[in-house]
């Protein structure tokens, strides 16, 4: 069930407006955020944080595994790969991440 608070200028929040079960947080989280504002400026710094960083992860994380294959070093990348998931906390980066893997041993196209 969403919490519901109204701010002094009018605005209502609800936690289903927060993108925190998409970055791995938990709805008793950013429900527990909407109890004042800077608990909620504390959550918004935190999502933030964790889309920053992950995009960050995994952009490193494909460019390193790409150029390991490329060289022929599956090991290598499957190796990259795997220590940036284990550092992941988002879905959707874990998701990519996950889809990265699953295709390390298949041959290139080119």
């Amino acid at each position: 069930m969403a919490v519901r608070h109204v701010w002094a200028w009018g605005g209502a929040v609800t936690s289903d407006d927060w993108m925190a079960p998409q970055v791995g947080l938990t709805r008793e989280d950013a429900d527990a955020a909407l109890v004042s504002a800077p608990d909620t400026a504390a959550l918004v710094r935190e999502i933030h944080r964790r889309t920053r960083e992950g995009t960050y992860r995994i952009g490193r994380a494909f460019g390193a595994a790409d150029l390991l294959k490329e060289s022929g070093d599956r090991t290598g990348a499957r190796k990259v790969l795997e220590d940036a998931m284990a550092a992941e906390v988002v879905p959707l980066y874990r998701a990519q991440l996950q889809a990265h893997l699953d295709h390390v041993d298949d041959p290139d196209d080119t």
